[in-house]
């Protein structure tokens, strides 16, 4: 096995992480439109009107993005949102919180997959745990004493 390549590069990380919190944010309210039109589709115009964005209600840290619900149970739905202006698939990055949430909650949970968001944005879903789709890499460590 050949040793890893290591290459300088200068990168703006402040434009970068701006550009992806948009990017993420137009997703999720790309989704949030989508899930309002299912439910509605559905003939629950009365669910459809409960559908939350919980990310920007409450902000990160949940392990979702938005609370919807299940048409016919009405059981609460619980929704990630992933976007790229990629392809289908195009890698993401998943935290610690979204893939144990989506765990402890695999019932009642998805991943929505944006993808070509730029060009004409789609969507797929990943129905309950994130490692049932999809293999998890180690990318970030967490470093203490």
């Amino acid at each position: 096995k050949h040793p890893k390549a290591y290459r300088a590069r200068r990168v703006n990380f402040a434009e970068r992480e701006a550009r992806n919190r948009k990017l993420g944010e137009r997703g999720e309210e790309f989704a949030l439109e989508y899930e309002r039109y299912r439910l509605g589709a559905m003939l629950r115009g009365d669910l459809a009107d409960r559908v939350e964005w919980s990310s920007r209600e409450a902000g990160d840290g949940l392990g979702y993005d938005i609370k919807s619900f299940d048409a016919v149970t009405e059981n609460e739905h619980f929704i990630e949102v992933k976007t790229t202006n990629g392809g289908k698939y195009t890698d993401f990055y998943v935290s610690a919180n979204e893939f144990s949430f989506s765990k402890d909650r695999a019932g009642q949970y998805s991943l929505y997959r944006v993808f070509e968001f730029r060009d004409r944005a789609r969507l797929f879903t990943l129905d309950g745990a994130i490692d049932e789709h999809v293999i998890l890499e180690p990318s970030t460590y967490k470093a203490h004493f």
